[in-house]
């Protein structure tokens, strides 16, 4: 088939004096007709070897794997010679030993799986594929070449395979699953940073070329191939956490990954993920789950945070909190002053939680969609709107200025004003400059 080049790759390629090939992704979401992706070349010589035309430009992103950005007529391409590669026990990601090679053969075997090991000549079109990749793609499966040495040379290529099953939709070959779950863990020896990464992916993968629940069967896979607890580990035999039928028709774990399902794509979904992981901990403590939300919530902080998964601190925070929160007024019988203080002191959080609430009560497998009531806290959050109410102490009509200079100081000025904001979210007229001043005025005396 023909694929598109780009008229900048054309040009490098023209010039080179040597072949450069496209390689990988774009290749393979061609043959797919997966959509566009990032286009990545390669060839048999390191990137500043190459006799590149005037105003191309060559950064070295990588000396020791020679990986290059080429920036030419305002295109980015990331090129990489061919290599053999060399690693230690344990699937650490990073070779132990990485040596040059003229042999695009050689450099096909040593790429994780063979729907990304096509190579197309950038100047002549010409399709060269060594390990059967063209295949591969044609009846939707990934497969490796070597499987038991792509999973033990590089840990984090089991995650990928997951992933990249999920985004495409295809189907995973019988001898590479098998060396996937006999390699699991490997994934213990790769930083937090790399699985976070794979794990964000694997979360949003509906959302890449649009495959339906792509999300949730990678998700499924990662259980299958026994990836899961070297991910997330708290969640470790949460399958064999049973639950209450009345309100469930699955256990701990199928509940959390349907949940995720259920889930709109970004940071819900990963507080889906983690809403109920204190589950197990609650359950083998206790021998219940209740109170189970507070539980997970310092989970959340300990596998999100930087001993494990090592996500930016905001994130960390902002899930934790959407997690301590989703069972907030679960009977529906929170008085409506609660909810509106509940509102106040959690304003930014307030759409990201009722949907992570509307997640969970489709992924308990007893509800219908159109069967879910309005969710309360929204309710009274528009109302509150529509009244004025205030939502932090910035929407009073008065300042920390002005209560100090009544007469207060020290933690007597914040307490007042956390007085003022409580009685002007109840009633939201209240929020006048003079009543405020001489609501503080009366608590002066």
């Amino acid at each position: 088939m023909d694929i598109f080049i780009p008229e900048a790759v054309k040009r490098l390629a023209a010039a080179a004096g040597t072949p450069i090939y496209l390689v990988g992704g774009c290749v393979r979401n061609a043959y797919g007709k997966l959509g566009d992706t990032d286009v990545d070349l390669c060839g048999p010589l390191i990137a500043t070897a190459l006799n590149l035309p005037r105003g191309a430009r060559v950064k070295i992103v990588n000396y020791r794997l020679g990986t290059a950005l080429i920036s030419f007529m305002g295109g980015n391409f990331e090129y990489t010679p061919f290599r053999l590669e060399k690693y230690a026990e344990g699937g650490s990601h990073t070779p132990a030993e990485i040596k040059f090679t003229t042999s695009l053969e050689a450099d096909a075997i040593r790429r994780d799986f063979t729907v990304n090991s096509i190579y197309v000549n950038a100047a002549t079109g010409e399709v060269k594929d060594p390990v059967g990749g063209i295949a591969d793609i044609e009846r939707k499966v990934l497969r490796s070449y070597n499987p038991e040495r792509t999973f033990s040379s590089d840990g984090l290529r089991l995650m990928r395979l997951a992933r990249l099953a999920a985004e495409t939709g295809y189907k995973i070959d019988a001898a590479t699953a098998r060396a996937a779950i006999a390699s699991a863990e490997n994934l213990k020896d790769i930083t937090g940073e790399r699985k976070r990464e794979e794990l964000d992916k694997i979360l949003n993968a509906d959302t890449k070329y649009g495959v339906a629940d792509a999300h949730y069967r990678g998700m499924k896979l990662l259980v299958r191939l026994g990836l899961l607890p070297y991910v997330v580990e708290p969640l470790a035999g949460a399958e064999e956490i049973p639950q209450n039928p009345e309100y469930h028709a699955y256990d701990v774990l199928e509940h959390t990954l349907r949940t995720v399902k259920a889930a709109p794509s970004g940071i819900v979904r990963l507080a889906a993920l983690m809403h109920d992981c204190g589950k197990p901990y609650s359950y083998n403590m206790y021998g219940n789950m209740h109170g189970h939300e507070k539980a997970s919530a310092v989970i959340t902080r300990d596998v999100l945070g930087q001993r494990c998964l090592r996500y930016p601190k905001e994130v960390v925070e902002r899930v934790a909190q959407l997690v301590e929160h989703h069972m907030y007024d679960r009977d529906g019988k929170t008085k409506e002053g609660k909810l509106r203080m509940f509102v106040a002191e959690h304003y930014d959080i307030i759409d990201e939680l009722a949907a992570l609430m509307r997640a969970d009560k489709l992924g308990t497998g007893k509800f219908k969609e159109e069967e879910l009531p309005a969710n309360r806290i929204v309710a009274v959050r528009d109302k509150m709107l529509e009244e004025g109410a205030p939502t932090s102490l910035g929407d009073l009509e008065v300042s920390g200025a002005d209560i100090t200079d009544m007469g207060f100081s020290g933690p007597a000025v914040g307490e007042i004003l956390s007085e003022l904001f409580r009685e002007c979210v109840l009633c939201p007229k209240l929020n006048n400059r003079e009543w405020l001043l001489s609501y503080a005025q009366k608590r002066l005396k």
